[in-house]
């Protein structure tokens, strides 16, 4: 049976490393989603302004692709985060205590190694949650620019 020490440590480092998988994901994502932005607008703008010229719905799908370039390039810019605790900082921070605690056999040292995996992932907490946000507003614009383009295609 696991102590609280070890659940509080496991815990800590488990909430950090799910939030360096879902920004990795977000990443991805936005490649695939900026690809399929360039996509969108080779063939569908291309057979549009070759077929149609230059509507108003073509300028909101033209506008959108441009949005949703500067969005994406935001997203894969590269953001303060940390996902690792330094080494030397939490042994310096721990080590008189778990020598202390050694002799007790106490793991506290252990839990507080795991809060401070937990104080990371509240620092990258606000962060993350923008780039999640931007992230769905970089799906509105592409799905806009879609839309936009079928849309001068159909009423052109």
């Amino acid at each position: 049976m696991q102590t609280l020490e070890q659940i509080t440590y496991e815990a800590g480092r488990g909430a950090l490393a799910d939030q360096e998988s879902l920004v990795m994901e977000i990443r991805q994502r936005t490649g695939t989603i900026l690809a399929a932005h360039a996509l969108v607008a080779s063939f569908l703008g291309g057979a549009t302004l070759r077929a149609q010229g230059l509507s108003g719905p073509a300028w909101v799908a033209l506008i959108a692709l441009g949005f949703g370039l500067a969005v994406a390039a935001i997203l894969l810019l590269p953001w303060r985060l940390m996902f690792a605790v330094d080494a030397r900082s939490i042994y310096a921070r721990l080590q008189a205590k778990a020598a202390a605690e050694a002799r007790l056999g106490t793991l506290a040292w252990l839990a507080d190694a795991g809060l401070a995996y937990q104080e990371l992932q509240e620092e990258n907490a606000a962060r993350v949650r923008q780039m999640s946000w931007l992230s769905g507003v970089l799906a509105v614009l592409m799905v806009c620019q879609t839309a936009a383009w079928l849309l001068a295609l159909v009423v052109g």
